[in-house]
């Protein structure tokens, strides 16, 4: 349990310069990172699809078959990103991801026909999964175990990604008079934030508990000196320093973990999927599949939900709702923390969200819809929030990479499948309503099955 060790002298340090400088570069630095990235390419979607539909004069089927290339690298990224994280290190798959994006960015931004867009999607998508599944894990990792629930904070910066991907699209379609469709402006933005993110992200150093796990304890000591002279100001003692420092209870595992760790993808799969594990990654998947399936969908097609509006108002309440996001996410990370816990906090607001997307199909009341919609997507980022909080802490350090990544590549099937049903779906008579309704109930669906997930506040994590 030698990296329980590392957590205990990262508790002993406490929070500092150094901790909030991994948190920014997690979530958000002054351009944009991580999550933030991985939100602005999720969210260009609604307007990459919306354009290619009056670029190339596509259905709504064809456009969510378009869509759906994204899920795909996603799907493929979540394994690849799992097993170089665990293998090589998080700093080595999460140096990598960020250039694979630029460069898929880079080609989207110049895609002359569908071909070209659905391989420079599905690059895309490799590379987003990255973004995605190691962000929490290395801050987790970086992170005294007291200040975990910043976790769940965290994914406000997911709605820094999505506003700002939304306040573009919003300004170009007021303003666009040149020759290029709004949705290539959109995403070349993307492109010039990607390449500027990717100079910040070659500053950070390989987590303390990812070396321990590689028998590099001096390595680990040297970075937990690093954290220590920037929290502190001071090196670390040689006794505090040494990874042999005998961990507290706060930070110790409640499971047995052999000393030396194999951070195999194979081995750590095969564990996924035994006792104890195994319930926890099928119902994290199940939960994951559900919400990728009715995110997608609803974020994908909301142009199309929004159709008898113009575009600019469309895309105003798009970013009115997008908005909506920051104060869910303030409130998920303030509701973690109560008796609701993580557990009833993604439950809830799940539910909720699927409830208010069915009251949204109700009316055509420009005001209601702005409402209602703001709301649910509110509903949404809190809900994220607690799920991107529970989910790491329900695996045990060495699988918690092949974990995530299990679990966000099986989430795939949902995120695939979800453009082109709902995309089919659209096209048959009381479309809308009928895409709605499918979404409200895999939303509640998916709340329910959290109901068998192990609460995870206060619970003794390594």
């Amino acid at each position: 349990m030698e990296r329980n060790r590392a957590y205990s002298v990262l508790e002993l340090i406490g929070w500092g310069k150094y901790n909030f400088i991994a948190f920014l570069q997690c979530g958000f630095v002054i351009p944009k990172q991580a999550w933030a990235i991985f939100d602005y390419w999720y969210e260009s979607m609604a307007f990459i699809v919306d354009g290619v539909i009056e670029e190339w004069d596509l259905s709504t089927l064809q456009a969510g078959i378009i869509g759906s290339f994204i899920q795909i690298g996603l799907l493929f990224g979540s394994v690849f990103w799992a097993w170089v994280g665990g293998k090589y290190g998080r700093m080595h798959a999460f140096k990598t991801c960020i250039i694979i994006v630029s460069v898929a960015s880079i080609l989207l931004t110049v895609s002359p026909n569908f071909y070209v867009l659905s391989v420079a999607l599905t690059i895309l998508g490799f590379g987003i999964a990255g973004e995605l599944s190691l962000p929490s894990t290395v801050f987790y990792e970086f992170c005294p175990p007291s200040k975990r629930f910043y976790i769940t904070l965290m994914t406000l910066f997911q709605g820094f990604g999505a506003i700002l991907v939304s306040l573009i699209a919003y300004l170009v379609s007021l303003f666009n008079n040149t020759g290029f469709h709004n949705w290539r402006i959109i995403v070349s933005a993307g492109a010039v934030v990607g390449i500027i993110s990717m100079i910040f992200r070659f500053f950070m150093h390989e987590t303390p508990a990812f070396l321990i796990t590689q028998n590099k304890q001096m390595a680990a000591d040297d970075v937990l000196n690093i954290i220590s002279l920037k929290n502190t100001g001071k090196i670390l003692g040689k006794i505090e320093n040494s990874s042999s420092l005998n961990p507290n209870e706060f930070t110790q595992e409640e499971e047995e973990e052999t000393p030396k760790q194999t951070e195999n993808i194979a081995e750590n799969v095969t564990r996924l999927f035994k006792p104890p594990l195994l319930k926890v990654t099928i119902i994290l998947s199940l939960v994951y599949t559900l919400v990728s399936y009715s995110y997608s969908g609803y974020l994908y097609f909301m142009p199309e939900f929004l159709g008898e509006f113009s575009t600019s108002t469309a895309y105003m309440i798009i970013l009115i709702q997008q908005s909506s996001g920051i104060p869910g996410v303030i409130l998920g990370t303030y509701l973690v923390e109560t008796r609701c816990g993580r557990k009833y906090t993604t439950l809830i607001f799940f539910i909720l969200t699927g409830l208010l997307i069915l009251i949204f199909s109700f009316t055509t009341s420009f005001w209601f819809i702005l409402i209602a919609s703001s709301i649910s997507y509110m509903f949404i980022y809190l809900a994220y929030a607690s799920m991107f909080t529970i989910g790491p802490e329900s695996f045990p350090t060495s699988v918690r990479s092949s974990g995530s990544g299990v679990t966000v590549l099986l989430s795939r099937i949902g995120g695939i499948s979800s453009p082109i049903i709902t995309g089919y779906i659209l096209e048959l008579p009381n479309g809308v309503f009928l895409s709605l309704l499918s979404l409200c109930i895999t939303f509640c669906v998916a709340g329910v099955f959290v109901l068998f997930l192990k609460e995870t506040r206060g619970q003794k994590t390594g």
